[in-house]
């Protein structure tokens, strides 16, 4: 089978969208099939087109000419627009005409979606459109945003979305989603989170990680912990990641009196957060919004306590004795984190079993659920 990836980023560029269509990638690839990628030039600096590990892709400017560009002080795209319009249209049909796939499967539509809609009236292929997040969630900015993406779910022979939350959203937008949508919960990696080296911290101490952004609720996270701990020197606080949030929290963290007990760990690699995972006493996600929660997930791949919010995907999967589900609320967080630290053997004793209930979810899992839609006609 021929399949062609569209999404709206892509390797090296880093997060949880990447690294979903990289695993597919890979997966389709090892299992046969032709695979080849395009995706959005963004940073504008990586290359046009390269080859990664195997897989041939293809970086390009998707733009279209829109008034709200003009409305919003951005006469540079729109006129940019009228010349990347016609140049992407060129380059999509030379990729069809020679490659000519099966499959189109866009993940997290957005600038590609007229694109798209324009290649259905020329070529036959099965179109899959994979949601993520904020492609639905906040992507229908405006009524034409709406338009668009309401008219490519409609036109998809098939739709998927990352959790049940989210496809309930898409079928409210459009509802003839429900006849053909379906959820494929993302995975992880299992071999890459069986280490058991430790992070050595002078201090017990509670781990958050991911982006630093207002969604993911950082903020709320550490008005919590300077509640629930009132300035207790026991327990400290490690946070990894980073975002465009970096500085509002270092400032309010100063603010609350939390230097030395918060760390900012920075941007982590893999076998650090590992690391870091094996020497928490638990972990928390404090997500205003989440269409999945995949931090949650490796958490509990590792044994680990999850405290979480309860939005978006996560109750679908963050379930068990050693998890809790608290209001996206300072009050709901100080709460729990209050309570766990009454707790900490006990969470942590009940705690590894969620490594069991975690197992379910694997990267193998996701991808054979990709295939099916693929070949179901």
């Amino acid at each position: 089978m021929k399949i062609l990836l569209i999404t709206s980023s892509y390797p090296p560029v880093l997060g949880g969208l990447q690294t979903v269509t990289h695993t597919l990638a890979q997966h389709l690839l090892h299992q046969g099939h032709e695979v080849q990628v395009v995706t959005n030039r963004y940073p504008r600096q990586l290359a046009a087109g390269e080859t990664l590990d195997g897989v041939p892709v293809q970086r390009w400017h998707f733009l279209s000419p829109r008034l709200e560009d003009l409305k919003q002080g951005r006469a540079d795209l729109f006129l940019a627009s009228w010349y990347y319009q016609p140049a992407t249209r060129r380059r999509l049909l030379q990729l069809f005409q020679s490659f000519q796939p099966d499959v189109v499967n866009i993940h997290y539509p957005d600038n590609q979606i007229p694109f798209v809609l324009w290649l259905r009236q020329k070529f036959d292929f099965r179109l899959v459109v994979s949601l993520h997040g904020h492609d639905i969630l906040g992507g229908v900015d405006t009524e034409s945003d709406a338009g668009h993406i309401r008219l490519l779910l409609q036109t998809a022979d098939a739709v998927t979305a990352c959790s049940r939350y989210l496809l309930d959203k898409a079928i409210q937008l459009e509802p003839g989603v429900a006849e053909k949508g379906q959820t494929i919960h993302n995975g992880f990696d299992a071999a890459q989170f069986a280490g058991s080296s430790h992070y050595q911290h002078p201090k017990p101490y509670i781990f958050a990680y991911g982006r630093l952004s207002r969604q993911k609720g950082f903020d709320m996270l550490l008005n919590a912990f300077a509640q629930a701990t009132n300035h207790n020197s026991r327990i400290e606080m490690i946070l990894a990641g980073d975002g465009e949030e970096r500085a509002p929290l270092q400032a309010q963290a100063r603010q609350l009196g939390l230097n030395g007990r918060l760390h900012f760990w920075g941007r982590a690699t893999s076998a650090q957060i590992v690391q870091l995972l094996n020497g928490c006493e638990f972990v928390v996600m404090p997500s205003r919004w989440e269409p999945f929660g995949l931090v949650a997930l490796e958490a509990m791949a590792m044994g680990k306590g999850v405290l979480a919010t309860q939005v978006g995907g996560l109750p679908e999967f963050v379930q068990g004795p050693g998890t809790q589900l608290v209001a996206p609320t300072v009050e709901g967080l100080a709460g729990g984190v209050s309570d766990w630290l009454a707790r900490t053997e006990e969470i942590k004793t009940v705690a590894a079993q969620n490594s069991k209930h975690a197992a379910s979810f694997t990267w193998n899992k996701m991808c054979g659920q990709y295939l099916e839609v693929y070949r179901t006609r």
